[in-house]
């Protein structure tokens, strides 16, 4: 079989000076090199809007190597307050770039737009202007939130239809796309994976000794983005109100965000641990009871899947794909978004009912790896190109 050539283009990738940002994609598109010819074009975000990572414009190289794919780095202007125009300046940005390599012999057989906008609408004009098929995968708040913008929603109505092939990380966010107007046939269901050397079942106590946690007691572990809409505001009620019903069990939060400081002044049984690196969330993983995720919107996060690889429970709303993963009592609970009160019964029946075996919960999750996910992906791109 030939191999593709293929051109990502996304604001969702790493940099050396960001090495964290957006691990998905970094861990998926590193096992996809591995099958095609893989060039990514990682588009910055330059002078009017803030970084969308830890790094600003300046600090970032415009050509690297990482994880042995070929990235580059593309400025596009966007206009803080306008982002109607970003998938309009992103197209005009990378273009002269794209044109000048492919006046230098560079070659591609098809293109993936990663996150639906503004970057996968910007694919699709590239993509049509080259006249190569497209593909345009899409992660969950782009789908869930960026259509509640009406300039927006708009473009994605218009050009997202036109994509070749239309990748979700979860069936609810297929339905999603349909409501946009991509037809059906369309659409390939391709689920993120994990790292499986990284995410299995170790011993609870050494990695709580490891990352000097309490080894006694009970643990609720979250991580992600410390905002609103992950529903880190609700842990912390959550939070409050179990200091008072059990004061041994313990909240942990791993990530930043913008709650970050109301975190680090919670209750006395909530740590802050920060921004980890993926290492680090492994052996948070390991540490804990229970992953908690009340999130308002999701794809299908990786932190679920990764919980469940390490034989934890969790609870979870149930938004977005996340019934899709926790599918059987043995593996968690779900509960309405916004809800703490719901959220603290949900979490005392987890902690209280009699858990599976680590090891037991982890085979039945039956979580995918990244190489049998960028399998998938790769077929989406080949059906792009028939």
């Amino acid at each position: 079989m030939t191999r593709l050539r293929v051109l990502a283009i996304t604001t969702l990738f790493p940099s050396q000076a960001d090495p964290g940002h957006a691990p998905f994609n970094r861990q998926q598109f590193a096992h996809l090199a591995r099958r095609v010819d893989l060039e990514v074009q990682a588009v910055v975000p330059w002078r009017f809007a803030p970084p969308l990572g830890r790094a600003r414009s300046p600090e970032i190289a415009w050509r690297e190597w990482i994880d042995s794919v070929e990235v580059r780095h593309p400025r596009f202007v966007t206009l803080r307050g306008l982002a109607p125009l970003n998938a309009a300046l992103m197209s005009a940005s990378v273009a002269p770039a794209l044109l000048a390599r492919r006046l230098r012999g560079a070659r591609y057989d098809v293109v993936l737009g990663a996150y639906a906008y503004p970057d996968g609408v910007a694919a699709v004009l590239l993509a049509k202007a080259m006249g190569l098929p497209v593909v345009v995968k899409c992660h969950g708040s782009d789908l869930n939130r960026v259509p509640e913008q009406l300039a927006a929603r708009l473009q994605m109505q218009a050009i997202l239809p036109k994509a070749d092939r239309l990748v979700v990380v979860s069936a609810k966010l297929g339905e999603r796309a349909q409501e946009l107007g991509v037809s059906a046939d369309r659409i390939d269901l391709v689920y993120n994976g994990i790292d499986r050397e990284r995410f299995r079942v170790r011993d609870a106590r050494e990695a709580r000794r490891a990352l000097g946690l309490p080894e006694e007691g009970r643990l609720v572990l979250y991580v992600g983005t410390l905002a609103e809409h992950k529903g880190a505001g609700d842990l912390l009620d959550a939070a409050a109100i179990l200091a008072k019903l059990r004061p041994e069990v313990r909240v942990v939060f791993v990530g930043d965000g913008p709650l970050a400081r109301r975190v680090a002044e919670g209750p006395p049984n909530v740590l802050a641990a920060g921004r980890r690196s993926h290492e680090e969330v492994a052996r948070y993983m390991n540490a804990c009871d229970l992953l908690c995720l009340p999130s308002w919107d999701e794809g299908l996060p990786n932190v679920v899947r990764e919980a469940h690889a390490s034989g934890r429970p969790v609870v979870a709303t149930g938004v977005g794909g996340i019934p899709e993963a926790v599918h059987r009592p043995e593996l968690g609970q779900l509960v309405p978004p916004k809800d703490p009160a719901r959220l603290v019964e949900a979490l005392l029946l987890q902690l209280d009912s009699a858990p599976l075996a680590p090891e037991a919960l982890a085979a039945l999750a039956d979580v995918p790896t990244w190489e049998q996910s960028a399998a998938e992906l790769e077929a989406s791109l080949r059906r792009a190109l028939r």
